[in-house]
């Protein structure tokens, strides 16, 4: 019972051993704490998210920015998506991809927290970088609504300049040469 809980709550997970189908593979288990899965480089983020803006950005610009590279054993998230995506396992319900995914992956010997660790650093990425850009874009936004209402107010102020001098050339001439702009 406390194996289905554990597994329900996602603690636990039981799978099949590659070498006996019909029995679970044994799963080691560890602390890691999230500083230990997260190392990705802010400030180069930052940088690329403050260029001229060049939308939709490459998420292999913001993955090479933040310092991430495909591990050395070849698995990175992208793999595990690929792999989830194959024809073989689409079809499968969660347990059945669960237990191949485990499978394939002790028997090229990787370790998972490896993979997790490059899914949570390119998320981490991809957030940062669509944080520096929305600040960004809130900074462009205020910017242009301080140039409009400075805009705004010079023009009141033409208009106003533009009535003051037709009204004085008007005592002049009857026709009116002073253009003056409308609201």
């Amino acid at each position: 019972m406390l194996r289905k809980l554990g597994d329900r709550l996602g603690i636990i997970e039981l799978a099949a051993d590659p070498q006996q189908s019909s029995h679970p593979v044994k799963i080691q288990t560890r602390t890691i704490t999230l500083d230990e899965l997260v190392s990705i480089q802010l400030k180069n983020v930052r940088e690329l998210a403050e260029l001229p803006l060049q939308l939709p950005a490459s998420f292999e610009d913001i993955f090479e920015a933040a310092g991430i590279h495909a591990p050395s054993n070849g698995w990175s998230v992208d793999r595990l998506r690929q792999f989830l995506n194959s024809d073989r396992v689409r079809t499968m319900d969660r347990a059945e991809a669960q237990r191949e995914t485990l499978q394939m992956l002790a028997s090229e010997k990787v370790d998972a927290a490896e993979v997790i660790k490059d899914a949570i650093s390119r998320d981490q990425a991809l957030d940062a970088f669509a944080d520096f850009t929305l600040k960004k874009i809130q900074a462009l936004k205020e910017q242009v609504e301080a140039e409009e209402k400075k805009w705004n107010e010079w023009r009141a102020l033409k208009r106003q300049r533009e009535q003051e001098m037709a009204r004085a050339v008007g005592l002049l001439i009857d026709k009116p040469v002073i253009s003056i702009e409308e609201e």
